[in-house]
């Protein structure tokens, strides 16, 4: 399978029994793909489904906002709404970021239509790309570069005052309604993308639930249901790559495989102009956690697991995305902008992620984040016989 390096241990087809949530059958035992199925309905109708819904009347909500902010960009009510409703949309598209599958994902991945990075291209943005489409009032379009569009530029349009001294603005130029009618723009192309993306998988519009659930038996995209199943746990590998590693591993120094990120730099955070890096953190890992436990009374990955005897793993796994949650929520400044900045010992930096423990709070929330996942790649995708991206494989930073 292109892309993608298999688990070491298969799952008997045959033997697999799935419990719990809301898809057991009428009580009846399910085995093999019939279980992996019921989990996959359950997680797009109560997961993901439900994520792109909100996220799409999140990106109205922006839309309308940004266009009051540039009706009269010295309001600095209307500019503090934007700013609000901002964090909204993007905490909100941090979920989807975890389960970018079918529509969201690339165009080379199944059903891929590259949806994700025409609404948040995250890491990928150029501020002076940004302001130049600004100061040329250009549209934005499918074809705008992805650096100087989506959630990104529009953080950088509410939150940066001034001009840019890399990009300086030509003479006669108004540099603050040339930002505030390009960040209008941009979030009346993701409002319709988020609409788009939404309406992709309802069952009254493009029905990729459809190709989603019945995975194997009907879909066109996923031919068995471990397939829709190896793109979710590809998937899921956003909160190794990206959030440990690119969001957490470089701003604070402790390093990461193909990451040139030496000492501590708050400028490599993910939200360097909001300071709003901690929400976007919480969102990346409850997602992971809704997806393996499942919500709404439905079935999660775990149910896999505990139909194999390996309720161990469960709980091993889930404690751990616990302790992660809860150093976020008590440990974490509500800007983790500021535990980066604090950071002025590498060692003890080193020694924090090491325990997962202790001081710089930033650095022992990358140790807590590894365990996890640490867990999720050695022990589920190996119990499960999932599919992990190339560039996670073998990978212990």
């Amino acid at each position: 399978m292109p892309g993608w390096s298999k688990g070491l241990i298969a799952i008997a087809t045959a033997t697999l029994v799935a419990c719990g949530g809301g898809g057991d059958n009428g009580g009846g035992v399910m085995l093999g793909d019939e279980a992996r199925r019921a989990v996959l309905a359950d997680l797009g109708t109560s997961v993901i489904l439900p994520a792109l819904r909100v996220f799409a009347t999140e990106a109205a909500e922006l839309e309308t906002a940004m266009v009051a902010h540039a009706a009269d960009p010295a309001d600095a009510a209307a500019r503090q709404a934007a700013q609000a409703a901002w964090a909204e949309a993007i905490v909100q598209f941090q979920r989807v970021e975890v389960v970018a599958v079918g529509p969201a994902a690339p165009s080379d991945a199944p059903g891929g239509q590259d949806l994700r990075d025409l609404i948040y291209a995250y890491p990928a943005f150029n501020a002076c790309a940004v302001d130049r489409s600004a100061y040329a009032g250009d549209p934005v379009t499918a074809s705008t570069r992805i650096d100087a569009m989506g959630l990104g530029a529009i953080e950088y349009l509410l939150y940066f005052d001034g001009p840019n001294s890399a990009c300086p603005p030509d003479s006669g130029v108004d540099v603050a309604q040339s930002r505030a009618d390009y960040a209008a723009a941009v979030a009346a192309f993701i409002a319709a993308r988020a609409e788009e993306l939404r309406d992709a998988w309802e069952a009254g519009e493009g029905n990729f639930i459809a190709q989603w659930s019945q995975a194997g038996a009907g879909s066109d995209v996923y031919m068995t249901p471990q397939d829709a199943l190896d793109a979710l746990s590809t998937s899921l590998f956003y909160v190794e790559k990206e959030t440990k590693d690119r969001k957490i591993a470089c701003p604070t120094g402790i390093g990461a495989t193909g990451l040139v990120c030496s000492g501590n730099d708050v400028s490599r955070v993910e939200h360097p102009y909001a300071r709003a890096s901690t929400p976007s953190l919480r969102a990346n890992v409850q997602m992971f956690r809704d997806v393996f436990t499942g919500q709404a009374g439905g079935m999660g990955m775990n149910d896999l697991l505990a139909g194999i005897d390996r309720q161990d793993i469960v709980d091993k796994l889930l404690a751990r995305l616990d302790v992660t949650l809860d150093q976020i929520d008590t440990q974490i400044d509500p800007d983790f902008e500021t535990e980066v900045e604090a950071i002025d010992d590498s060692a003890a930096c080193t020694n924090a992620s090491a325990n997962a423990t202790g001081e710089p709070a930033a650095c022992a929330l990358h140790g807590a984040i590894q365990d996890a996942m640490d867990t999720f790649r050695t022990e589920v995708v190996s119990a499960l016989s999932l599919a992990t991206p190339d560039r996670a494989a073998g990978d212990n930073d």
